[in-house]
């Protein structure tokens, strides 16, 4: 990297946010697509579209028959770590990740990119070398993208995929009893903002590094194995965020038993100094004033936890109870070390998210 590029400020001093937790609100999203709906704004579709608009699914599914459907996503976002090469490497597997959160398996992806006119060349090669690096490692092909200038740096991907109808994974698909198991620890975005305040150590900004740009392909992997049929990503509006929406989708509540989440180190004692991000905060401020989250004992330090903004989190899958046992064994083997049941599935209000235990680990 050039001299210049080496003294410019901070990746992550461009952008007021970072990472996932620059999505907007969950609650925002919801009214407004609920809102275009209600309108008669949205075309109809055929039955060939198996996943769209009508659900909150990771990505859209079409069916091109003779057993295969297409999957079709995109995300993009804003610096999360300072490293060039690495935030190419984490925007590219936190795309990557809402189609192995479908199950299935990408083939093909374009580059969506932001830029500013002042802001160093070399770095833009680093980070388009850390993305073609994810997709290379994901077995996918770079087919091209598009890029404007921007104030704020952005990157991420379209991404096309693959997925064998019997095994699509839907956000709906979990059943009562069903056990929760997580892939990946959370308080990836308490770290992201630790980062920008300077309050992160190396150690702790490597192991978040190496948290987020391990792919989730042997976690979506395990789940056809397993013949899983619920799942979703953790991203940007945290695990309880996205257990709402599994609830939601399949009529159900849902129970974490806060003992069993697994965190990145010093994670708490981040959130205790002030490193809460913004996005974490209007996730959990919403969740409590909607009424569907029910923290019960647990301290303003495990909810906001359970609230923080992931980037390139772990996929959260619906398992039979039975099986619970012997997915995480087999996640642990294959690379998933912090996977972890982390609660449970079950009937009440859905959409429901109730906290079992007091303290966090």
């Amino acid at each position: 990297m050039s001299a210049s590029a080496a003294s410019m400020k901070p990746l992550t001093h461009y952008s007021p946010g970072g990472g996932c937790a620059c999505k907007m609100p969950q609650a925002a999203l919801s009214d407004m697509i609920t809102a275009l709906w209600t309108s008669g704004t949205l075309p109809a579709t055929d039955g060939r579209l198996l996943v769209g608009l009508d659900t909150a699914d990771d990505a859209a599914v079409y069916d091109v028959g003779n057993g295969r459907c297409l999957l079709l996503t995109c995300d993009f976002l804003t610096p999360v770590v300072d490293d060039p090469f690495n935030w190419g490497r984490i925007a590219a597997a936190n795309a990557l990740s809402d189609v192995y959160a479908m199950g299935g398996r990408p083939l093909l992806a374009l580059n969506l990119l932001g830029w500013p006119a002042d802001l160093n060349e070399g770095v833009l090669t680093e980070v388009l070398r850390g993305g073609a690096r994810a997709i290379a490692d994901a077995g996918a092909l770079l087919a091209g993208g598009h890029s404007i200038v921007d104030p704020a740096p952005k990157y991420g991907l379209a991404v096309l995929g693959e997925v064998d109808p019997d095994v699509i994974l839907l956000k709906g698909g979990g059943r009562p009893g069903d056990a929760l198991v997580l892939t990946k620890p959370l308080g990836l975005g308490v770290v992201g903002t630790a980062i920008k305040r300077g309050q992160a150590s190396a150690t702790v900004v490597d192991g978040a590094i190496a948290t987020m740009t391990r792919l989730n392909a042997d976690a979506a992997s395990a789940a056809r194995e397993f013949g899983l049929r619920g799942g979703t990503d953790v991203t940007g509006y945290g695990l309880i965020g996205h257990l709402h929406e599994m609830g939601l989708a399949g009529g159900l509540a849902a129970r974490i038993d806060v003992a069993r989440v697994p965190l990145l180190p010093g994670v708490a004692a981040l959130v205790e100094s002030g490193c809460g991000p913004d996005g974490s905060k209007r996730t959990l401020t919403d969740a409590l004033d909607r009424g569907w989250f029910k923290p019960g004992e647990v301290n303003a330090t495990g909810q906001l936890l359970l609230a923080d903004a992931q980037t390139s989190g772990g996929l959260l899958l619906a398992v039979p109870a039975l099986r619970a046992g012997a997915i995480v064994d087999h996640l642990r083997r294959n690379g998933d070390q912090a996977a972890a049941v982390v609660g449970d599935l079950l009937v009440g209000e859905p959409g429901a998210v109730v906290l079992q235990g007091k303290e966090i680990q």
